[in-house]
């Protein structure tokens, strides 16, 4: 009788060479085609001027004395007085908001030596801010405050009720110069300008605070005369980043 194993076994060894072949011949993954887009990266800037149209003021009251009690009487005084006399220039009562009130104490020195004498001074601050909606009227708001007793008033500040208009104008021309430079870059390159893939902006510029003198706050406070104050032009600067496509 003859053996069938080695036959047998031949043809098991071909099927795994079969199997073994076909693994090899599996299909390969797609290689991606895509490519990132060539491109230009330019900044704008933009520059808008407007006139004026409010102003905003820090205006306080300062009271010192030996006895605290007696300090924020004084004061309480003297800032109920100042905020009558802002009412009556025709001030809303949304124009006028306290931003600071404190009390606290300052060690007495002697002039002489430079030592502490153990005194203490009470010093009491209040101060409101207030919104003048009429420019013509800043100059009597200023001197009218301190003629009713404000000595502390700082951060004159100018501003537009609608600056969206300015805004826009800024960031137009901020966006036209952007597309200048790049088509100035694409022509130099020998390129043609595409559309924009990015855009971002940056808004500064703005009101800028008026330091009120002491000869003038004591002007004011003598006769409560109106102060002399100019609103000058308010700045609205814009840049904008822009990234554009190139053929």
């Amino acid at each position: 009788m003859l053996r069938k194993t080695p036959f047998i076994t031949v043809l098991l060894a071909a099927a795994l060479g079969v199997l073994a072949l076909s693994g090899c011949a599996s299909p390969a993954v797609a290689q991606s085609t895509s490519e990132t887009p060539h491109t230009i990266s330019v900044t704008g800037n933009g520059v808008a001027y407007g006139t004026p149209d409010l102003a905003t003021v820090q205006i306080g009251v300062q009271s010192r004395s030996p006895d605290a009690s007696q300090a924020v009487d004084e004061n309480t005084g003297r800032m109920n007085a100042l905020v009558a006399a802002l009412k009556g220039l025709g001030l809303e009562e949304k124009d006028i908001q306290t931003t600071n009130f404190s009390v606290y104490p300052q060690q007495d020195y002697d002039p002489q030596t430079g030592q502490p004498t153990g005194k203490v001074t009470y010093i009491v601050d209040n101060t409101v801010s207030i919104t003048v909606r009429d420019l013509n009227q800043l100059g009597e708001v200023l001197g009218q405050a301190a003629g009713a007793g404000a000595n502390n008033i700082y951060g004159i500040s100018f501003g537009v009720s609608d600056p969206a208009k300015l805004e826009a104008d800024a960031r137009a021309k901020a966006m036209a110069d952007a597309k200048a430079r790049a088509e100035q870059l694409a022509q130099a390159a020998g390129v043609t300008l595409d559309t924009p893939m990015t855009i971002s902006e940056y808004l500064s510029g703005g009101p800028i605070p008026y330091a009120l003198d002491n000869a003038a706050l004591a002007e004011g406070r003598s006769a409560g005369a109106p102060v002399p104050v100019s609103a000058g032009q308010l700045q609205v600067n814009m840049q904008v980043n822009v990234t554009y496509i190139i053929k």
